[in-house]
This record gives C-alpha cells, sequence and structure tokens, in this order.
C-alpha cells in the first residue's frame, strides 16, 4: 500500500491581501499532487479545508481544477479520496459545496455521511483490494457524541464485508495539542471506540502535525497559514508498505525575530538594538522572498506612540527584502513570559504544566506538594471548561487539599521524631535512625 495523506491545502487564501501569497497555496498543492506521481502512490487522502472559503471565486476553482487534471493526465490510477472541512461545508441556501462539483467531474471522490448498506452514517466508503477507507465531514461540536455510533457501524460493516485494513478520515483538533484551547476539541479517551476499529485516522484541521499511538495521524498544512504556526512541524504523510514518514515541501520562507526591550529607555536606543539584532540574524537564501515578523515584547519604558513603526520596516527592508513584514509590540509582565524556545514542540498541556508548576514553586509553603497541586489545577480547569457542577469541583478542590493537609502533618511528625532524636545519648540516637525509614 503506496499512498499519501494531506490537509488544509486552503486553496484561495490572499494571505496579507496579498496575490503572491494565493498563489503559494496553489504551488504547495501542487507539490503534493507532483510527489505523489514521482512516487506511484496508490491514492491520495485529503482530511479536509482544501479551500480556504466556502463560497470561492473562479480563479480558485481554476487553480484546484488544473492541479487535479495534472494529476488524472499523468497518473489516471491515482486516485484523490477527500473530505469535507469546515471550510469546504456549503452554505444552506448553494445546496451543493465545491468539492461536490469536483467529485461530479471525476477530478476526486467526496465521501460523505449517508444512508447506504445498511448503514445509516458510513454507507459511502471506498472499497479497495488491500483497504478500505470511510470518511467524515466537520461535524463542530457534535463529532463527540456520534463518535461510538460511528465506531459501531465500522464495525458492523467490516465484519460483513471482511476485514482489511481500515482508514478513517475525519476533521477536528485533538485536545491540547496546540497552545491555545479551542471549541469542538476532541479528547483521546473519546476516540478509544475508534481504535478497536480503525487502523488508521487520518485527520485534518489542526495546521501542525502530530501523532499518537502509531494510529491517529495529523500532517498539518504544507503551507503556513498563521505566523503563530512558526516554527512547528508540519507538511504531508506518505505511507509505502511499513514506512512512514513527513514530507516537508520547500515553501516560502518565513522568519520570526524576538527581541526584549524591557532594558531600553529611550527609542534611540531601540533603533540601535535592532540592527545590532538584525545584523546577527542569518540572511534567507532563497528565491522567494521571505515573510518577516519582528516581536518586540517586555516592559516599555516610553509611549508606544513614540517608536517609528515605518523605520524599522525599513530596516527589515534592507536586511531581508522581504514580500510582506509586520512589527509587533508586545508588554508583558516579564514574571509570566515564558521563551518561545523553551515551548516549541510542546503540546499546550505541557505548556500548562511547566507555567502551573513553575508559578506554586514560587511559595515555599507548597514545595513537597508542587505535583499534587498542578495536577488539580490543570483538572479543575478542564471540568470548569467542560461545564462540570460546582460542586464537583469544589470536591476536587477539598480532596487535594486534604491531602496537602496529611502530607504537612507527616512532614511535621517526622521532623518532631528527628528533633527529638538529636536530644538522645548517642547510641540511642544511632538506633533511632535506624528506624526512621518505618516513620
Amino acid at each position: 500500500m503506496n499512498f499519501i495523506h494531506a490537509s488544509d491545502f486552503h486553496l484561495g487564501y490572499a494571505q496579507y491581501g496579498l496575490s503572491e501569497r494565493f498563489r503559494d497555496y496553489a504551488r504547495a498543492f501542487h507539490s503534493v499532487i507532483t510527489y505523489a506521481i514521482d512516487n506511484k502512490t496508490d491514492f491520495i487522502l485529503i482530511s479536509g479545508d482544501l479551500f480556504h472559503k466556502r463560497n470561492i471565486n473562479a480563479p480558485t476553482y481554476e487553480q484546484a481544477y488544473k492541479v487535479l487534471s495534472l494529476l488524472r493526465q499523468k497518473s489516471p490510477s491515482t486516485a484523490v479520496y477527500a473530505i469535507e472541512g469546515n471550510h469546504d461545508l456549503a452554505f444552506h441556501q448553494d445546496g451543493k459545496s465545491w468539492l461536490q462539483i469536483l467529485d461530479s467531474q471525476s477530478l476526486l471522490k467526496l465521501i460523505r455521511l449517508k444512508e447506504a448498506n445498511g448503514a445509516k452514517l458510513m454507507g459511502d466508503f471506498v472499497e479497495l483490494d488491500n483497504a478500505r477507507i470511510f470518511g467524515v465531514r466537520y461535524l463542530g461540536s457534535g463529532t463527540v457524541s456520534i463518535i461510538p455510533r460511528i465506531a459501531d457501524e465500522i464495525k458492523k460493516i467490516n465484519a460483513e464485508q471482511g476485514e482489511k485494513y481500515t482508514i478513517l478520515m475525519m476533521h477536528f483538533g485533538m485536545e491540547g495539542q496546540i497552545r491555545q484551547e479551542a471549541s469542538g476539541e476532541i479528547p483521546y479517551n473519546s476516540l478509544l471506540p475508534l481504535k478497536e476499529v480503525v487502523d488508521y485516522l487520518a485527520l485534518g484541521h489542526y495546521h501542525i502535525q502530530y501523532e499518537l499511538d502509531d494510529w491517529i495521524f495529523n500532517p498539518g498544512s504544507v503551507e503556513m497559514i498563521a505566523m503563530s504556526e512558526y516554527g512547528l512541524s508540519k507538511g504531508f504523510y506518505h505511507i509505502n508498505q511499513s514506512d512512514r514518514k513527513l514530507i516537508t515541501p520547500l515553501t516560502r520562507p518565513v522568519r520570526r525575530i524576538k527581541l526584549d526591550i524591557s532594558s531600553i529607555k529611550i527609542p534611540a536606543e531601540l533603533y540601535t538594538r535592532i540592527e545590532s539584532k538584525l545584523d546577527r540574524e542569518q540572511i534567507i537564501r532563497s528565491d522567494m522572498s521571505p515573510l518577516i515578523e519582528l516581536v518586540l515584547y517586555g516592559e516599555m519604558n516610553f509611549p508606544k506612540s513614540e517608536v517609528n513603526i515605518d523605520r524599522i520596516k525599513d530596516m527589515l527592508a534592507d536586511r531581508f527584502k522581504p514580500l510582506w513584514s509586520e512589527v509587533k509590540i508586545i508588554r508583558s509582565n516579564l514574571q509570566y513570559t515564558i521563551n518561545e524556545g523553551d515551548v516549541r514542540g510542546l503540546t499546550r498541556e505541557q505548556i500548562e504544566l511547566r507555567v502551573f508548576s513553575d508559578q506554586v514553586k514560587l511559595d515555599g509553603r507548597y514545595q513537597d506538594n508542587v505535583e499534587e497541586i498542578v495536577k488539580t489545577m490543570i483538572e479543575v480547569k478542564k471540568m470548569a471548561a467542560a461545564g462540570i457542577e460546582e460542586t464537583a469541583i469544589q470536591k476536587e478542590l477539598r480532596w487535594c487539599f486534604e491531602k496537602m493537609k496529611t502530607s504537612l502533618s507527616d512532614n511535621r511528625d517526622k521532623k518532631e521524631v528527628k528533633n527529638q532524636v538529636k536530644n538522645q545519648e548517642p547510641n540511642t540516637r544511632q538506633t533511632l535512625l535506624s528506624h526512621m525509614g518505618d516513620i
């Protein structure tokens, strides 16, 4: 089995209002299709958001049509299977999505939810010699509740049709995979019914790459959709027999530069520091002009209105010749600022764990209970976000408090015993110390 898994191409997105960025997303789509042709893949999975808008314009449709027509011409045996992401869904008054139009022209196969073969949801699936492919469009907040039903229907179909390598395409974000909490995220435990019947869960929606337990895979977008994705892994998967690798094509270069301005007293010093910072940045060697963002963060010691943004942009232009540049000023309390390099690649839960731990450690009274307090803080946050009753949250907090109180009491008892031991005769003290491990 030799296939490609990609998602979130967002064709038609003119990022920053630039026609060059509009073409960049088409180039990214073209690079995946040409890779599939060159590697003679059996099929291509697109797990949602082929388009950036539900109501696309003619040039966007032309981009999709040309690239998919190229595939049909160069490699007619390579099929494309797709589902609708939240950006692809048709407006109610339109009746059809643009993916349905591509389907009607045999440029791809859109897998939809429909009743067929005794299955109410999963009746529309693809039957191959060595694989069975299911698909579910973007369902938003209703995804969690419908997962057990999806699993049951796939189990029934597999039993009736015979077991095969089972692929399921879905479009949602998994809990804890991005730094900002988002609505509609699915916790891992909610997916466990699928694990029993699905070999490869092909996800889309979040634009960063992640995978879990060798059965959940999200390749991310090929191109950058937002600057917040800077430095994070993304691309598309190439699965060839037992070999699986993430392919990251060359795209327009992006550079985010950060400068702490807390020690800068006057604007003149700011420009000097920026110039020095830019001189230390490596030159970007590419045929494509880069996207540059300069982030000035920390406590500002003079009014923001005194900063000449145009002058700073001229400095960026001299150094990088960018297609686009932006200067952001983020004033923050440095006590709570985390360096981007320290958290790059970490999940949101891992970042929360680090932040909560650092804050609890600031109070010396809780040094022996940091782990327990942090676990409770994270659990209470999840309970509150899920709308759990206030009494249940209070019970969780009370349980943590009682455990801390018991721990503090035990520590005081040990300290008192040790003090008593110090006042004993040497021989008696040695005997008592040998039994301290039992306390």
